[in-house]
């Protein structure tokens, strides 16, 4: 696979996460598919926003061959998806990012992604609606919010 369908370039992307990040205040973040890698970020701001360093910032790489040691200082965290994928148990954030799902249901089944994203936090940010979302356990709602052509998705879902 070329490196660079990992990268993501929309910019609505970016102000999306920091907007939500902003709004929920989470404690702690899953970042599946580790955005902030994909976006080209060497640091947690971008522009004027950022998330906050008492945030616990976890990632799940999906494109573990593209590395710099740099996103070992912007992640607590990061697990490739085969290892987060091949263990059971799923530590709970309140805020889970999953962007770019049509190169990331590459590596791993859509079905997998959402089953877990909706088990391992409360509040989950896509920028692609898909049926799986609203299928999982526990969940409540789908809010859409637009960014010019742009929609994302912002789910809840239940303990």
């Amino acid at each position: 696979m070329s490196n660079d369908r990992m990268i993501l370039r929309n910019e609505n992307s970016i102000y999306m996460f920091y907007e939500i990040v902003e709004q929920l205040e989470p404690a702690s973040i899953l970042d599946m598919g580790m955005f902030l890698k994909r976006v080209g970020s060497v640091s947690r701001k971008i522009m004027d926003r950022e998330v906050p360093k008492e945030v616990v910032l976890d990632g799940v790489d999906f494109f573990p061959e593209v590395s710099f040691p740099i996103w070992n200082t912007i992640y607590n965290g990061i697990e490739t998806a085969e290892e987060y994928f091949g263990r059971m148990d799923s530590k709970r954030y309140d805020l889970a990012a999953v962007f770019g799902i049509e190169e990331l249901k590459k590596k791993i089944p859509l079905s997998d992604i959402a089953e877990r994203a909706a088990k391992a936090s409360k509040y989950v940010l896509v920028d692609q609606w898909l049926p799986e979302w609203s299928g999982q356990k526990g969940f409540i709602r789908a809010v859409d919010i637009k960014v010019e052509e742009d929609i994302y998705f912002l789910m809840e879902f239940g303990a």
